[in-house]
């Protein structure tokens, strides 16, 4: 799979991902929805740091990555890596606590961010690299 491939597959993986976290806050799963807002935006962000070659291995280096290559340089808005990180602690909380548990509204909020998110970053990659993508 040629890099241009695997930025629409990832990016795929991320609209899969926040129809499945809206699916699952519908149906009030919320820990499961917040795991699922969470992975749409690391899809997301993992395609468009692969416009750029780079492969992260962990969740933290992905934001740490997303962070110094796009966040710091001024391409993208600080606002969406902080959600991102924000996810990913709030991910983490509910898939290794027993003891948080989460309101519809905070999932919610979490579900739109991932929605904003990635339209942030397929705007972003069109304007890199591909201008055809849909």
């Amino acid at each position: 799979m040629d890099e241009k491939e695997a930025v629409y597959e990832l990016l795929r993986k991320a609209e899969q991902r926040l129809v499945a976290a809206r699916y699952l806050l519908e149906k009030g799963f919320c820990e499961d929805s917040a795991n699922r807002a969470y992975y749409s935006m690391f899809f997301a962000a993992t395609a468009l740091l692969l416009t750029r070659g780079i492969t992260v291995r962990t969740h933290r280096g992905l934001i740490a990555t997303f962070g110094s290559e796009f966040v710091q340089t001024g391409f993208i808005d600080p606002e969406f890596g902080k959600v991102l990180r924000i996810a990913e602690e709030l991910r983490e909380e509910v898939d290794y606590s027993i003891s948080r548990v989460l309101l519809i509204e905070e999932v919610q909020a979490v579900v739109d961010d991932a929605e904003r998110f990635l339209e942030e970053i397929r705007e972003k990659i069109r304007l890199l690299t591909f201008p055809s993508l849909e």
